[in-house]
């Protein structure tokens, strides 16, 4: 009995979850507390957007002060289910990115920036958020990368063993 190097189907389905899994379960965590986070300190969180060098900011202040967390919490639902995982991912991916546009924006402005990050995420410097942001953009989207990439590359119909098939 030899045992072949290509995993069967059903291993595939596994590490595919896997894949898709471990992201959703670090995703997860990272929304949730920061959800959970800016609604315990609601009012300092509505009071450092309004700082922000952005007119608009005064006004969306409290409206944003409950649309962020609900959108982080949304998020949270998305990841937790398995039917909606992968729109979870690029939901995140994309609100991770306008974070990111945000901090740049904001950081080639030159002014001062309150960080509106609750809890421990508000103790990084802004280069440091960016990077953070950086790495959980890179964990949204791996499970799509590794997906394209095994089917582009690694697909049973392009294999060199199907040929003898």
């Amino acid at each position: 009995m030899s045992q072949s190097i290509i995993p069967d189907m059903k291993t595939k389905g596994r590490l595919n979850e896997f894949i898709t899994f471990i992201p959703a379960v670090l995703l997860l965590m990272l929304w949730g507390y920061a959800a959970v986070s800016k609604i315990a300190e609601y009012n300092k969180f509505v009071l450092q957007m309004q700082l922000a060098p952005v007119p608009l900011m005064k006004l969306a202040g409290p409206v944003l002060g409950w649309l962020v967390p609900a959108v982080e919490l949304l998020l949270v639902l998305l990841l937790l289910k398995d039917k909606f995982r992968i729109v979870g991912l690029w939901s995140s991916f994309f609100l991770l990115l306008v974070f990111e546009i945000y901090i740049t924006v904001m950081l080639s402005s030159g002014l001062h920036l309150p960080c509106t990050c609750g809890g421990l995420i508000s103790k990084l410097q802004w280069k440091e958020h960016l990077i953070f942001n950086a790495i959980f953009m890179l964990v949204a989207l791996f499970p799509m990368a590794y997906t394209w990439i095994n089917h582009k590359f690694f697909s049973s119909r392009y294999s060199p063993r199907s040929i003898y098939k």
